[in-house]
């Protein structure tokens, strides 16, 4: 008798430890939430500044000598067939002083008045990501194998957009194994047969807590009136979407594992 009494209790507590249940699965997938939220914004917006790093990037190559045109064509070719090179643009002199008068009138002015009306002919050379990280060594050999061509270039530049790309990769691959845990724990939850587990209860409580985290981000950044901008540049709707279902997903497996 005393078994059976025993027995009916847990039974009328169970439904009571359910429900403490969703609160805890709601902190814990807001939490996470959170982290994924700063995670996505932090690599939308590294990711739109190594773009912008990446396209401003360039070394050019100025002609010291008074080379044909000829020659120009088949330093051009020569440039273009190494690996470290992604792509080679020629600039001849009238075009040079084109694009420095477009770019910096009064420079050309300047010039002119000095009596200077001709800017060197240069190369203008775009280097890929992988040769990024050597690009002093490339530049000196560069230097050593043409003579009449002298490099110059940001090193500082160069050396922040290595960084920042390697940073951004970093990132994913480490979002990406994260979320290869995740699904591979919802899946061996989901995989284990269990009792007394109300999972739509559990997948309303991470649906909440994944739009909470997001609205909480942008109640962070109203009063600074650069919310649409703000999103615009550092996160996409899709990228939202994808997380407010995962959080749901994850408060589903969360309710059947039941172990807090």
């Amino acid at each position: 008798m005393d078994e059976l009494f025993e027995m009916e209790k847990k039974e009328e507590r169970r439904p009571k430890q359910i429900g403490h249940l969703y609160r805890k699965l709601f902190l814990l997938v807001f939490g996470i939430a959170l982290l994924a939220q700063g995670l996505l914004w932090v690599e939308k917006g590294l990711s739109s500044y190594y773009a912008i790093l990446k396209d401003s990037f360039k070394v050019v190559l100025t002609v010291n000598s008074q080379a044909s045109s000829e020659q120009l064509e088949q330093w051009a070719q020569q440039l273009d067939q190494k690996p470290q090179v992604a792509s080679v643009r020629l600039f001849s002199a009238e075009e040079a002083l084109s694009v420095v008068h477009h770019q910096n009138p009064q420079l050309v002015e300047s010039l002119l008045i000095m009596g200077q009306n001709q800017i060197p002919a240069y190369f203008e050379l775009r280097i890929p990501d992988e040769a990024i990280n050597n690009i002093r060594a490339f530049t000196d050999n560069l230097a050593v194998e043409y003579e009449d061509l002298e490099p110059h270039y940001n090193q500082q530049h160069a050396r922040l957009l290595f960084y920042t790309g390697l940073y951004t990769k970093l990132l994913r691959v480490l979002g990406l194994l994260a979320l290869l845990v995740f699904v591979a724990f919802m899946f061996l939850v989901e995989a284990t047969p269990t009792e007394h587990a109300n999972k739509w209860g559990g997948l309303f409580s991470g649906l909440l807590a994944g739009g909470l985290a997001g609205g909480l981000l942008g109640a962070v950044l109203y009063p600074t009136g650069l919310l649409a901008e703000v999103i615009r540049d550092f996160t996409t709707w899709p990228r939202q979407a994808l997380l407010i279902s995962l959080c749901g997903l994850l408060g589903w497996a969360l309710s059947k594992w039941q172990r807090f």
